[in-house]
């Protein structure tokens, strides 16, 4: 209980003030509230009427000092308010039966395919896998599910005439720029936005990320990516620090949504003929690298991976490749 209470004061405080001082209040008023013996006031329980449970708020800031993305919590926010909205019980009376109705209905409802059903599973059990730890309920019903099914198609990188065309449908320095600084560095479109001027070293090839999670990490430009970036930084007319802006003043930092837009366009002017968005660009990029002979920790590195499993997903070695070094390996 004084864990619960130290987690709904911080969410009091949130919005006030930073998410660092968020997590050093909740760090010390943890270990404060251990001398003490903390209890709920009683009062008269009220029906439920299709309200959000009321630990939803203090789960959504303890993500949120994890270090969750904006983007992944707007996710888990819609995915719940959504399953809490349908359920319609209190939180300690949902069975597993209720949440196999509400994904069945969902399915129903929305027609969405078994893969994404299951990333729906996946939120409400971490949601209520986190209240069975912060003893608001006794147990965690979505653990009697099991992981919904799917064919997970193959990633397909773009191959090496494909990258060229795509070089090709660049129009501008800026897309150069783009699609240069993607392929060398393997980034996130979340980290590009975030890059200002000052996290390129030209003398060392070092680039300075952060994104996802709030991590930072380091990759590195190649020749063609330097050439691209100096090109497109001495024909800007702005002084904005950042290091994308869009293309008409005031020259504001260019968003995730433009930046997934101007790479939409380039995909479009270079007739590759499918869809071109900057995650295929960073999936390119590991998959070329091990093709090449890359350490795979070394790709995982890259990518800013934790688990190696991920970064073997995202970069498959081609079946071809395999074919050759069997052929020059084992005789």
């Amino acid at each position: 209980m004084e864990g619960t209470f130290a987690k709904n004061f911080v969410t009091k405080l949130n919005g006030k003030i930073s998410d660092d001082n968020l997590k050093v209040v909740l760090q010390e008023l943890e270990i404060f509230v251990n001398d003490y013996s903390i209890e709920n006031r009683r009062t008269e329980l009220i029906s439920y009427e299709n309200i959000i449970p009321h630990c939803y708020k203090v789960y959504m800031i303890s993500k949120k000092i994890e270090g969750l993305s904006s983007g992944t919590l707007k996710i888990y926010d819609l995915y719940l308010k959504d399953f809490f909205s349908h359920i319609e019980k209190p939180l300690e009376q949902i069975t597993a039966n209720d949440i196999r109705a509400y994904l069945y209905q969902l399915q129903q409802r929305r027609k969405i395919s078994n893969h994404s059903l299951d990333g729906k599973r996946l939120v409400i059990n971490t949601f209520l896998e986190w209240c069975k730890n912060e003893e608001y309920i006794s147990k965690n019903p979505c653990k009697q599910i099991q992981p919904i099914r799917f064919e997970e198609k193959p990633r397909e990188p773009l191959s090496d005439i494909e990258l060229e065309l795509v070089r090709y449908g660049c129009k501008t320095y800026r897309d150069k720029a783009i699609i240069e600084l993607f392929y060398s560095t393997g980034c996130r479109v979340s980290e590009m936005v975030n890059l200002n001027k000052g996290d390129i070293d030209f003398d060392t090839g070092e680039v300075h990320l952060f994104g996802k999670g709030s991590k930072h990490r380091i990759s590195y430009v190649n020749a063609k990516a330097e050439v691209a970036l100096k090109r497109y930084l001495a024909a800007r007319k702005d002084n904005n620090q950042a290091l994308i802006v869009s293309e008409r003043a005031p020259y504001q930092r260019l968003s995730k949504t433009g930046i997934e837009r101007a790479i939409r366009i380039i995909g479009e002017h270079s007739k590759i003929g499918r869809n071109l968005y900057p995650h295929l660009i960073r999936h390119t990029t590991a998959t070329d690298a091990l093709n090449r002979g890359m350490n795979v920790t070394e790709v995982q590195k890259i990518l800013g991976h934790e688990k190696l499993d991920t970064t073997m997903i995202y970069a498959k070695v081609s079946q071809e490749n395999v074919r050759y070094n069997h052929k020059r390996y084992i005789v």
